[in-house]
């Protein structure tokens, strides 16, 4: 629950590194004031090295000024861990595990010019140094294309409540041929149709959202005006996993229009570099799959979440006894992931749920060209 919380913190603090300032209120209220583009000092990096003499990789992302995000994975294990920014007024990079324990396990380092990410892990039960190099080996490198922008609701009225937004995309530039980069970009464009205009791409979902706030404006009254009607959203697309014949990409979003919180939830998307094609589950997974999967979902639910096996799924945590596979997975090169966004199978409090299978739990219902 209390990462719960810090992921709500974060995600507001990840998006107001990136906002514009507040508009004047005599300014007219309009969108798309900066043309995005990919610039140096926002990036993506894969970093290899060893944490507690176990060999790790890390997918960071710098999106503006100490805006930090990415994964890490075990690479003898093979579930992936997101992280978390945290704000640090040394200026060091500080990224904290987001699980479903409540244990602090933080990222304390910094990035040197020759492309080190050195420091320390931190725990409850003790800490370590580590020193990740950039290492890019049979892996895709991205560029890094952000946009953001504010809107008033009431542009006239100096106590106008704002709209924010901002996004950000992974845009691949080397690392695999021209045709499985293209495809790559249509699974990041999805309808869009912007192949070839990432500025654009990430533009569309600020001004759509902007747009759709500036259009509320009716339903506002301007007697009552309160926090209520600060709405925010946030987009981004950050790397889950890089290692040839397998990508997988999440695209996360946020956003407040009223109410107690705002909503939240990431899809995933393992795309196949080999055969040039996003994953479905049933490309994965022989006929007959979902009862084998079922079981498999509730050990690994039980274990995340330290449930005794006599308890039933329903009795503190999730809406029905039983967990059905969904269509939000990934594979890596150990497991299956699961993903399930707040409502989807329990409550808001309890979070997004995700949850990693061995294949060693399943192997008889895989497809053999997945196994390792």
């Amino acid at each position: 629950m209390i990462k719960y919380l810090w992921l709500l913190v974060s995600i507001a603090l990840l998006g107001a590194c990136r906002q514009p300032e507040k508009k004047p209120a005599a300014q007219k209220d309009s969108t798309a004031t900066v043309t995005p583009t990919a610039t140096a000092t926002n990036f993506y990096k894969q970093l290899k090295g060893t944490l507690a003499e176990q060999p790790v990789t890390m997918h960071l992302i710098r999106t503006g000024e100490l805006a930090y995000q990415g994964w890490y994975v075990y690479d003898k294990i093979g579930d992936p861990i997101q992280l978390l920014n945290e704000p640090d007024s040394a200026g060091k990079i500080t990224l904290l595990e987001y699980s479903s324990q409540d244990e602090a396990n933080t990222f304390y380092g910094q990035l040197s010019p020759d492309g080190h990410f050195t420091g320390t892990w931190k725990s409850a039960k003790g800490e370590y140094n580590f020193d990740l190099k950039e290492d890019y080996t049979q892996a895709v490198q991205f560029n890094i294309f952000t946009f953001s922008d504010t809107v008033t609701l009431f542009y006239n009225n100096p106590k106008s409540p704002m709209g924010i937004a901002s996004a950000s995309i992974v845009w691949p530039v080397n690392g695999a041929d021209e045709a499985t980069l293209n495809v790559i970009k249509q699974v990041i464009a999805a309808s869009s149709g912007n192949l070839n205009n990432p500025e654009m791409l990430v533009k569309a979902p600020v001004d759509t959202f902007l747009r759709f706030y500036k259009s509320s404006r009716d339903d506002a009254d301007t007697n009552a005006l309160g926090a209520s009607w600060d709405w925010s959203t946030q987009t981004d697309t950050r790397v889950v996993w890089n290692q040839y014949p397998l990508l997988v990409l999440e695209n996360a979003e946020y956003a407040y229009t009223g109410g107690a919180h705002g909503n939240w939830g990431s899809g995933f998307h393992v795309i196949d570099l080999s055969k040039k094609k996003e994953l479905k589950v049933t490309d994965v997974f022989k006929p007959g799959y979902k009862t084998r999967l079922s079981i498999a979902l509730a050990k690994a639910f039980r274990k995340k979440y330290n449930l005794p096996a006599a308890e039933p799924l329903d009795k503190r945590f999730l809406f029905s006894k039983t967990i059905a596979p969904n269509d939000n997975f990934f594979l890596t090169s150990k497991g299956v992931v699961f993903n399930y966004t707040p409502y989807e199978i329990a409550s808001y409090a309890v979070g997004q749920i995700t949850l990693f299978i061995p294949f060693e739990d399943v192997k008889t219902i895989v497809n053999e060209a997945y196994l390792p």
